[in-house]
């Protein structure tokens, strides 16, 4: 097993094992170029791809899952480095291939990088062994996934199967956002309208609740080469009001970054008219669900979306300062919200 930092020294083998779009050399190498900030981790084995990051993170944003507000004054001073193994750019779609169950220890032991906290997404430390297991688990705000019905033809026919309360909602959503022209965006349109993506996208991201590694809007212009990834752009009067992106994968299509205009968003109902868009487009695609991704999980909630727990296992690397951090891991909780229901009968 080897690990290396460096894409071009590994593009050549990389590939040569069967992997999926999402690790696929070319794919990883968006990130690889836009973020230099991290370290990026390609790791091969006989029978393995692996591909992670290590990072800064700060945890002052960590008080809004805290039972204790206490603690607030301890936790917004920590910053660590993290070592997280998958793409920390696209959080639920697994950034590994293999054969076998990924041996942690093999790793750990041969990667020569500093790191302070290894955190395991659920995906793959169910697929991992190690003689090792003192992991915290703690509940991360889960996806939400709209399973679509093949009855859906279309978005009203989506519409018509919700009950009159959330019809009215949906419907009054679709009235004020009537204004804006969505269209899906070329590469002249990322490059003339990069400046506003990226305030667009600041405008969203600075209310997420930790602040990890930032995507870079500008990996949009390679990205949607792939034949999977799109990119809509939502305008009035042609000033671009916000954006929304997708991933299409096997019948799945996944929602990613948006931004969106804050000062106009109640006003014109941007981010409902983002999220009935993308259901329409998995409609059209005869897709088999979307998956919209941790945010705004009550109000997704009232478009049909339920939530897929999730889980992450993290582990603090010294044993000092591991007594310190996992009483605080421990008080971690996602905030608790009511499920709607909006469909009148069978979903």
């Amino acid at each position: 097993m080897k690990v290396y930092t460096d894409i071009a020294k590994v593009k050549a083998e990389w590939d040569k094992f069967n992997v999926s779009d999402f690790i696929h050399s070319t794919f990883l190498e968006v990130f690889y170029i836009n973020h230099t900030k991290i370290k990026h981790l390609f790791v091969i084995d006989k029978d393995m791809r692996l591909y992670a990051h290590i990072f800064e993170l700060r945890f002052d944003k960590i008080v809004r899952y805290l039972r204790n507000k206490r603690l607030l004054f301890f936790v917004k001073f920590l910053k660590f480095d993290v070592l997280y193994l998958t793409n920390s750019f696209i959080t639920n779609i697994p950034a590994y291939a293999s054969i076998n169950k990924i041996n942690l220890d093999k790793f750990l032991s041969v990667l020569h990088h500093n790191y302070t906290i290894l955190v395991l997404p659920d995906f793959i430390y169910n697929n991992i062994t190690t003689e090792k297991n003192e992991f915290c688990k703690i509940e991360v705000e889960g996806d939400m996934v709209l399973e679509i019905h093949n009855m859906w033809c279309d978005l009203d026919r989506y519409i018509s199967d919700f009950r009159k309360k959330y019809r009215k909602k949906i419907k009054k959503f679709l009235n004020s956002s009537s204004k804006i022209d969505v269209r899906l965006m070329n590469n002249n349109d990322l490059v003339f309208y990069s400046d506003n993506i990226k305030d667009l996208f600041s405008q969203v991201i600075n209310e997420s609740k930790f602040s990890g590694p930032l995507f870079n809007t500008d990996s949009f212009l390679s990205l949607v080469k792939k034949d999977i990834f799109k990119v809509y752009g939502y305008f009035i009067n042609n000033d671009l009001i916000a954006f929304s992106s997708e991933i299409h994968q096997e019948k799945i299509l996944y929602s990613y970054y948006v931004g969106f205009d804050k000062s106009l968003n109640k006003k014109f109902s941007i981010y409902p008219r983002i999220l009935l868009e993308t259901i329409n487009n998995a409609i059209v695609l005869k897709m088999d669900k979307v998956v919209f991704g941790r945010t705004a999980n009550e109000f997704k909630s009232n478009f049909g979306a339920k939530p897929i727990k999730s889980y992450v296992y993290i582990k603090v690397r010294n044993r000092f300062l591991s007594i310190i951090i996992n009483p605080i891991l421990k008080r971690v909780t996602i905030k608790k919200w009511a499920i709607r229901s909006p469909f009148k009968g069978y979903s």
